[in-house]
Order: structure tokens, then sequence, then C-alpha cells
């Protein structure tokens, strides 16, 4: 069960040949989404030998676990969680959720998992609390000025990189529901981040604000 805030509120950032910046809002009904969860077993195994994912939080575990669910197999994701988010939200329904699964059909099969890089992790810890004491503004830019190039840079060694930033539900599948649908974002780049078939790595921090409602900092990575 999770449930579905009003206002979720999206930004991404790119690190390749160009730079850009995105930004979306997605309002929905505030009801619960009832989903039962089949545990994949194997993909929890292999993110438990991680120390870097055993010392998360259990909502950092959750968004972890689902965006590698997402990544394992997004077909399978689309014809369960998807289509069953979308039969109890139907006002959710749009030609953003109509071109996520356009996406997902030309997406391979499956895609590598993203492994949790405890130099990633660091990069989206500070900047999530960071933007915690802004009271959750969303920003690529930290407090002292930095920008994702230069937080990336001093994280460690990385050839290519990207950053989400979710601010809604305190729930890793809400947040990852939120991001592949991207409303009115119209490069659709934190969609474009989760599918990209170059990522190896992935970092992240999920905290609570004083609303109830989360920030979720992603930061991906190819080594």
């Amino acid at each position: 069960m999770f449930h579905v805030k009003r206002v979720l509120l999206l930004a991404c950032f790119f690190l390749f040949s160009s730079l850009s910046f995105s930004q979306g809002v997605l309002t929905l009904k505030d009801k619960p989404f009832a989903y039962k969860a089949v545990v994949d077993s194997s993909l929890l195994k292999s993110l438990n030998a991680s120390s870097s994912y055993k010392s998360l939080s259990p909502v950092e575990q959750e968004s972890v676990y689902w965006l590698n669910y997402f990544r394992q197999n997004p077909k399978r994701f689309w014809n369960t969680v998807m289509r069953e988010f979308l039969l109890q939200f139907p006002e959710a329904k749009s030609s953003y959720t109509g071109s996520l699964e356009a996406d997902i059909l030309k997406a391979p099969q499956s895609l590598s998992i993203v492994l949790p890089d405890s130099g990633l992790f660091a990069m989206a810890t500070l900047h999530a609390f960071d933007l915690k004491k802004r009271n959750g503004v969303i920003s690529h830019v930290s407090s002292s000025g930095k920008t994702f190039v230069q937080r990336i840079h001093a994280a460690g060694k990385y050839t290519c990189g990207a950053e989400n930033i979710f601010n809604g539900s305190y729930n890793g599948l809400e947040a990852l529901i939120a991001l592949l649908i991207d409303h009115a974002v119209p490069d659709k780049g934190h969609r474009v981040n989760i599918l990209d078939p170059k990522f190896q790595l992935i970092g992240l921090s999920f905290i609570q604000l004083s609303s109830g409602k989360g920030i979720l900092v992603q930061d991906f990575a190819c080594r």
C-alpha cells in the first residue's frame, strides 16, 4: 500500500555531450494505491550483497529495489504495476503515460541493474539534506553554489552521470511511477535516465520533510 499525494514535483539533470534541466508536476487524488507486490528474491539477494544497500533506510532500499525491478524487465513492470496503477488512478492517463508504454515496448527486454555505489550515495545524501534545509526546494545547485557537474566530479571518477530529483509521496514505488510518467516534462528526462542502458551505478537518498512528504535524489553514473 502507498498513498498518492496531490502534487509530485520532478526535476532532472544530464551530464553527457550537452546539459539540460527539466521539471514537471503530476496531480492525483489523495487515496491509497492497493498493490500486492511479489518479491523478486533473486534481485533482493543481489542487492543485499552490497554493504551500501544494507546501510540504507527501508524507504531507500525500497527505492533501489523498485528501480532495479523495473530495469530488469520494463515490460513486466508495465503489465503489472503500471496497468494496476492506471486502473486505480485513471486521471493519470495522458499522452505521457501513452508515450511511456511506447518507450517501454521499444526498450530492451532487460536492462542491467544499477549497482549501489558509495560515492554516489554520499553525493545524493549531501544534496538531499541540503534541499531539506531549503524547505524541499528542487534544484541541482547546492546552497553553496556547487553544480551537479562539480558535485559528481567530487564524488568519484565517473565517465557519465545524471540526476533525478522527486518531491512527493515518501514511498519508493510511488516516486518511481511519477518519474517514469514524467508528466509535463517535454523531454521526459527522468524516464530517459531510468531507461538508459549505459548507467551501471546508482546512489540515492530519500528523506522525509516536516510536511510528511519526501524528497528523493537519484544519482546515476557510468564507471
